[in-house]
């Protein structure tokens, strides 16, 4: 759904559909994900709830890594194909090119592209914090909870901003 003027926003519940290549496929993109189940943790688990508390963690954690992966292999092949282009254009005899076969091919492409060539140019994890562990927490849907996860998520991302404007 876009939240103001060319910047998208989801919830991506329990299926860990983040859609990456969706809601603005022709514009580069910078991805923040704001984790409700972290991938990386600082202790182990001490006790049967940390187990149970840690096991939802990798169950419903983001599992977004293998569609960057996958973005950054079809940016590879559009890259690819535009450099074919190029070569044809420069090398080829055009007298000998079906033109209709050609302008089909260049026809798909296009519209491959308006629909998937947005480039990933970076995804930025935002961890939220676990102060408690409960076999409740994630049960807890009161107006104060949401907004205090809320206001964390848009804290945390506004220091990560900062944080890549400094670079």
């Amino acid at each position: 759904m876009e939240v103001e003027k060319e910047v998208y926003g989801w919830d991506g519940g329990l299926l860990s559909n983040t859609p990456l290549r969706e809601g603005s496929p022709v514009n580069d993109k910078q991805i923040f994900l704001v984790e409700n189940y972290p991938k990386k943790i600082s202790s182990l688990p001490e006790n049967l709830a940390e187990v149970y508390h840690r096991a939802r963690d990798i169950i419903f954690c983001d599992k977004t890594l293998s569609t960057v992966a996958m973005s950054k292999v079809i940016t590879r092949y559009l890259r690819y194909i535009d450099e074919l282009y190029q070569m044809i254009e420069d090398y080829v005899d055009m007298t000998k090119v079906d033109k209709g076969q050609l302008e089909k091919i260049r026809r798909k492409y296009k519209k491959y592209k308006q629909d998937t060539g947005a480039e990933i140019k970076g995804v930025y994890y935002i961890s939220r914090d676990e102060p408690v562990h409960s076999i409740y927490e994630n049960a807890d849907f009161s107006p104060k909870a949401i907004k205090e996860s809320i206001k964390e998520g848009e804290q945390k991302t506004i220091r990560m901003l900062d944080k890549i404007a400094k670079k």
